[in-house]
């Protein structure tokens, strides 16, 4: 019996160990092609409009939620970089977190930049101009800062100054997808129509995953009244912002009033939030 018994015991094993490394090799060809780990360039790379940050995907976002530059050889380097890849992401209020963790020994421009555009995103435009101001004086190129000055001068409704700054930032890069929203954002405040959908349609050609136009063109059409159109981007948002993220909650909010027929209430017109929870991946 104990001869008859072997050879089937040994049999099994085989198939188990068989199956166990189909398995394992499956998983590491699934793991390997599924990964999407998002590079990160030098601390040169966030002031250089012509090698920006590659953008994290809404995907890629809830891994940020911790500090991921708290073991970094150079925290410094590590928070610009990852605050110029969130705010590219429009998440401008984690970008904010992330660089305010960093230390205090962290001076350099193409650092202070990123604070200073982040700042101005989340609307402490005095706070951004102060910062911005000082990191112009060391490096007169640096973008984030030249656009975070042209921020707060949205905020300010100082029309002429934010589009003077946005649109010489355009003409030295084309594809400058943030200075580009936010010459769309500023048309939006003075109800320019035309001019903020066509500027936010622009951004999402050049960024099919940028939440804030997204956003503002759900909220912008469905104050207009043209409730197909807006619905088709508040699907299309659905694919792209984290779930729960205050900016689908607003949008759904303007759709449903746009349905009754009710007056637009006052909305925020962009409000660059924090990742959070879960996310819905792109399609």
């Amino acid at each position: 019996m104990k001869s008859n018994r072997l050879p089937s015991s040994l049999i099994a094993l085989g198939l188990v160990a068989v199956v166990a490394l189909g398995y394992s090799q499956f998983a590491r060809r699934t793991s390997t092609s599924g990964s999407g780990a998002t590079g990160v360039g030098s601390v040169e790379s966030v002031t250089s409009a012509a090698s920006a940050p590659k953008l994290l995907s809404s995907a890629a976002a809830p891994a940020l939620l911790k500090d991921v530059c708290a073991e970094a050889p150079d925290r410094c380097a590590c928070a610009a970089d990852h605050g110029a890849q969130l705010l590219l992401a429009s998440f401008a209020e984690r970008a904010l977190q992330l660089v305010s963790r960093a230390p205090a020994s962290c001076t350099a421009p193409a650092f202070l930049g990123v604070r200073a555009e982040a700042l101005a995103a989340v609307e402490r435009g005095e706070e951004a101009s102060k910062v911005a101001a000082g990191v112009l004086q060391a490096d007169p190129q640096n973008r984030f800062a030249r656009r975070a000055v042209a921020i707060a001068a949205i905020q300010n409704k100082d029309w002429p100054a934010a589009d003077n700054a946005l649109t010489k930032l355009v003409s030295e890069d084309s594809k400058d997808v943030d200075s580009l929203f936010y010459l769309a954002l500023s048309q939006r405040k003075r109800d320019h129509y035309n001019g903020a959908r066509e500027g936010f349609l622009h951004v999402l050609r050049l960024n099919a995953q940028h939440v804030d136009a997204r956003y503002n063109l759900v909220t912008l059409t469905a104050a207009a009244g043209a409730a197909q159109e807006a619905e088709h981007d508040y699907q299309e948002l659905l694919q792209i912002a984290p779930v729960g993220d205050s900016r689908l909650i607003a949008a759904r909010a303007a759709l449903n009033r746009a349905g009754n027929g009710a007056a637009p209430a006052e909305l925020p017109v962009v409000h660059r939030a924090a990742p959070n929870g879960s996310v819905v991946p792109p399609r």
